[in-house]
């Protein structure tokens, strides 16, 4: 093997990498943005949802509960956490997509819902993580319930 030859593997292998890098998703990005309806976000409220995720890379789509209307969701990389800010006035679960190591989709919806009201300050912060006895219960939902 000549030395051009390896300049020109390492210029390849370089290259490679970075367009390998340039294509992973990365936390807070909207990659369904065609799947849902324009982001809901109430500038003047001071509330949030956090979700502070553990080992997988999910999808986090925040329903409003009287509409059946996600008005927020995110792509959250593992061990990485998120605040959707600005939650407006009213009741709202969160739904989550994630792939396991055989490349099979899940998904599933909170069971309890978090209340927002219209003099309300703070907000929630879900830890995803596997637990026997954890405060915080999901059901299975269909992929088309994930996105209606």
């Amino acid at each position: 093997m000549t030395l051009k030859s390896i300049k020109l593997s390492c210029v390849c292998f370089f290259l490679l990498c970075l367009f390998y890098a340039e294509a992973q998703y990365y936390t807070g990005q909207k990659v369904f943005a065609n799947k849902f309806p324009t982001e809901i976000i109430d500038s003047t409220k001071e509330t949030y949802i956090q979700i502070n995720n553990s080992s997988g890379d999910i999808i986090v789509a925040v329903e409003q509960l009287s509409t059946g209307i996600v008005i927020r969701h995110v792509y959250i990389k593992s061990y990485e956490t998120y605040k959707f800010h600005g939650i407006p006035t009213g009741t709202y679960v969160c739904k989550y997509m994630w792939t396991d190591q055989n490349g099979k989709r899940h998904f599933n919806k909170d069971d309890k819902s978090m209340k927002f009201k219209s003099n309300e300050v703070g907000g929630y912060i879900i830890t995803m993580e596997k637990s026997v006895s954890g405060n915080l219960t999901q059901s299975g939902i269909s992929e088309s319930d994930f996105f209606n």
